[in-house]
């Protein structure tokens, strides 16, 4: 027994430390629409207003688990400002969040940030100053790196926002649906909106140009409620695939999960709308029917492979009372979840490009879409578990034993 149990120390150290193509991974993690406070409400900078007070580390506590990849991605579905900028808009709903609340997200690992919504302009050109100034100051403050991206000065408001996480480059663009009246200026700030053309444009020529291992863009369009795809939404949406070369879409707005579909073969995916995540301005939505009462985290998974990134799984973790404080539901219905996600899918884009994910049925659980091998370790802990077949990586021995 100690002779197998070196022979399997030896093994493990040789695969750990040989230069197999699976070894280099990355995963990004990323989650649907975000802020602090309920229409036309101060914000509070560790607190939030809603059916009495709540502290903030209390309303983010069952995310933090899942802020560990190596970025971390939201929809900052607000003004972020220490200050009030709104006029008469003829807007329902205005909404600011005091910078204190996204350096709390900040310190729990959210490092990428998609700015450009509807809501980006509540409180005027103020507002959208004040919101771009921090996120600014927080990257050149921060030690580690960040993205954030669809508000800017100029063609700024195009451009990709490029950083290196662990050695690997990204580049990330955010796009939001609007007429154009606040985009942005020579000399003013604002927002890059996807029903421009000639800013959509601008943001696809930037990221197709951009030098970086992995593209992503994050697109706010989609009737709100609707879990169906808009008309036209997927040749939109597929456009940053075709022309730009992105290797992930991540849609907003709906406030209801859509379709995802993918190519792992071209490292490639979409999820059409990922629903509210800590959407504190946003109704109820736990008594809603299934599939409309849930808003989603999800986790792509890239392998270097032969050179090239291509995606080895994705993962679809559900949460409820998305509108507080985010929950994952248990495991039955999380799977009833899954199932009807893997439906809306199917009959979304059709069976071959939609994703069908697989549960367990164990605690914690999450949806898992697994593809071709080979898979790194973190790709493997996620897989193993659902496997229908012997591989090579789920059959490592434990160094423990």
């Amino acid at each position: 027994m100690r002779f197998y149990n070196r022979l399997g120390l030896a093994l493990f150290a040789l695969l750990a430390t040989a230069p197999l193509a699976w070894t280099q991974e990355f995963v990004v993690s990323f989650g649907g629409d975000v802020n602090f406070a309920r229409s036309r409400q101060s914000p509070l900078p560790d607190q939030i207003h809603k059916f009495g007070l709540l502290a903030i580390e209390d309303a983010t506590k069952s995310l933090r688990p899942f802020w560990t990849a190596d970025l971390n991605i939201i929809n900052v579905e607000t003004v972020v400002s220490e200050r009030d900028g709104y006029g008469d808009l003829g807007k329902a709903f205005i909404f600011r969040s005091h910078p204190a609340s996204f350096r709390h997200l900040m310190d729990l690992g959210v490092n990428g940030f998609g700015l450009a919504n509807n809501h980006a302009f509540d409180h005027g050109v103020q507002g959208m100053e004040d919101t771009l100034a921090f996120f600014q100051s927080e990257a050149q403050s921060r030690p580690d790196p960040m993205v954030f991206a669809g508000v800017g000065l100029g063609d700024g408001a195009f451009a990709p926002s490029i950083a290196t996480f662990g050695g690997v480059t990204v580049a990330f663009a955010s796009a939001t649906f609007g007429s154009g009246a606040f985009g942005p200026q020579s000399d003013r700030v604002g927002v890059a909106f996807l029903t421009v053309p000639s800013h959509f444009n601008a943001i696809l020529q930037g990221l197709k140009a951009a030098q970086a291992d992995l593209k992503i863009l994050s697109l706010h369009y989609g009737t709100e409620n609707m879990i169906q795809l808009n008309p036209g939404q997927r040749q939109m949406f597929r456009r940053a695939i075709e022309e730009a070369g992105v290797n992930l879409v991540i849609g907003s707005h709906p406030h209801v999960v859509r379709a995802v579909e993918a190519d792992p073969d071209m490292g490639e995916a979409i999820f059409y709308s990922m629903g509210n995540l800590l959407f504190i301005g946003g109704a109820e939505k736990d008594s809603a029917p299934l599939g409309q009462d849930y808003g989603l985290m999800g986790r792509a998974y890239f392998q270097k492979d032969r050179g090239s990134w291509r995606i080895s799984a994705l993962e679809a973790v559900p949460f409820r009372s998305v509108h507080l404080a985010p929950v994952i539901p248990d495991p039955a219905r999380t799977a009833r979840t899954i199932q009807h996600l893997n439906q809306l899918s199917l009959a979304s884009v059709g069976a071959k490009d939609a994703v069908t994910f697989l549960t367990t049925g164990i605690a914690n659980e999450s949806g898992a879409a697994c593809f071709d091998l080979p898979w790194g370790p973190r790709t493997a802990a996620l897989c193993c578990p659902r496997s229908r077949q012997r591989i090579p990586q789920c059959d490592l021995p434990d160094p423990m034993q």
